[in-house]
């Protein structure tokens, strides 16, 4: 196997229980935009002509693909590879060399020289709490052909054919396909930007796959934005796992907005998606998110995760790790529990397979909007209005990273959630040790809370394991 990347950290690296290092590596490959977002915190909206003297000014780096990759760096066993255009410039090479330091490869990256870096200028009025963003992005978005040829060396046969396949895994029963049949990645995930593009990039890759045997072993997630980008729709159907927001479901699809729950439905019942897809709904860490199965009809929705009232950390034992979903509590039926039980609660409902309930049901409505950002930087106000949550677009990351993580630990890639031929079988054998799906959703709702109340994201994975997650 080989080394896991966080194994050479030096004495600040974080510890985990060999439970979690001894998992054979993921490798997830993501593309998408890198902006660093500067934000002014003015009293009041400045007025044309007008002079204001900001109370703070903070920079930041922005990009939903990075920033999940960054946060899945964190845990040992995961190699994370961005595709995605930067600059050489001074602040281009800090990112760089960042992102590099918290173990995303940056090797797949198009490199522009002399070049500025996309940047989002933030004014903040505190009076009103509204916000003027300014988008600035100097660089060309990655066309096809170099997504295709800058990958290349991922792509070809024999740097990846020999590796071992995870012990979790059950090769297809197909004699025209080899048992040994390995991928050169197991992740695939898009930000839904520049849609045509995009969409070129997934179909061209789902073709190699599929042409080479490996689909199977590779899950293709899309996450459509916070826009209703115009003709965004087109990259669902090529996606195994679509990420869907409130910010998108509401300029997309208002009549279904109102909840997670009716807006997948919607979802579903639509010819937007693919019949094995996986959809995955972030509806803000006050609001909590969901995840609807369409091959085994299987629902579940959470609220978000509360942190544990402060007073309790005095009537803690002085061996007492803080406590998790997988420890020492379940999702709670609306009232139905005492919250003060456990550090981590939720709100909880599902339809299964079993129940005889077909969630596909509701109709769907179609929405067209122009997009203005397609080639820009975007980011986001805070949705939920919870004094608690500082960052509400990091959270939202944090999330999709919970989930790949989860799933791919558990779940994914295989059936029924990647295209398969009608004639292979699978091992009946494999849902020993495997998390269920509202326990991956649990995972993700977690950090994801975990995220929101903080700035920054180093430490992530280190919580999650001195929570219990990691012990068996």
């Amino acid at each position: 196997m080989a080394p896991l990347r966080r194994d050479n950290q030096g004495p600040g690296a974080n510890q985990y229980p060999p439970s979690l290092t001894t998992h054979p590596t993921l490798r997830v490959v993501a593309s998408g935009t890198l902006f660093l977002t500067h934000t002014l915190e003015l009293p009041t909206h400045p007025a044309p002509s007008s002079v204001h003297r900001a109370k703070s000014v903070s920079k930041s780096r922005g990009g939903a693909a990075a920033a999940c990759l960054s946060i899945l760096a964190q845990f040992p066993g995961i190699d994370t590879k961005l595709v995605a255009s930067l600059s050489n410039n001074d602040e281009g090479k800090m990112i760089i060399d960042q992102l590099e330091r918290e173990g995303v490869s940056t090797r797949y990256c198009k490199i522009w020289e002399g070049a500025s870096v996309p940047s989002a200028w933030v004014l903040h009025a505190a009076d009103s709490d509204q916000q003027t963003i300014i988008n600035h992005n100097p660089l060309p978005d990655i066309t096809h052909e170099e997504f295709v040829t800058m990958l290349g060396p991922l792509l070809i046969p024999e740097n990846y054919a020999h590796l071992v396949l995870p012990p979790n895994s059950s090769p297809p029963v197909n004699p025209s396909l080899p048992p040994s049949t390995n991928a050169p990645f197991e992740w695939l995930h898009f930000e839904g930007r520049s849609v045509k593009t995009t969409l070129n990039n997934m179909v061209g890759i789902d073709g190699l796959a599929r042409e080479r045997k490996w689909r199977n072993r590779c899950v293709f997630s899309v996450d459509v934005g916070r826009k209703a980008r115009q003709g965004v729709q087109a990259l669902m159907p090529q996606a195994d796992v679509i990420f869907v927001n409130a910010h998108y479901a509401k300029a997309h699809s208002p009549a279904h907005a109102a909840t997670p729950r009716s807006y997948l439905l919607s979802l579903a019942a639509s010819s937007s998606v693919a019949p094995h897809a996986l959809l995955i709904a972030y509806w803000g860490n006050k609001l909590g998110a969901a995840v609807l199965s369409l091959p085994t009809k299987e629902y579940f929705q959470s609220s978000g995760w509360v942190r544990p009232p402060a007073h309790r950390a005095t009537s803690k034992k002085p061996d007492d790790r803080p406590r998790s979903v997988t420890s020492d509590s379940v999702f709670w039926a609306d009232g139905g529990i005492d919250h003060s039980t456990s550090s981590s609660n939720f709100s909880f409902s599902g339809n299964t397979r079993d129940s005889g309930t077909d969630p596909v049901s509701l109709s769907y409505e179609h929405d067209h909007e122009e997009d203005n950002d397609s080639d820009g930087t975007e980011t986001g106000e805070n949705f939920n209005g919870d004094e608690d949550v500082i960052d509400e677009i990091g959270a939202q990351e944090a999330f999709i990273a919970g989930m790949i993580f989860s799933l791919t630990r558990k779940i994914l890639p295989g059936e029924p959630y990647t295209p398969r031929s009608s004639t292979s079988g699978y091992s009946t054998n494999e849902d020993q040790g495997k998390w269920r799906l509202e326990e991956c959703l649990k995972f993700a709702t977690e950090l994801a809370g975990r995220k929101a109340t903080r700035r920054g994201w180093d430490g992530l994975a280190n919580e999650m394991s001195r929570a219990g997650w990691f012990d068996s």
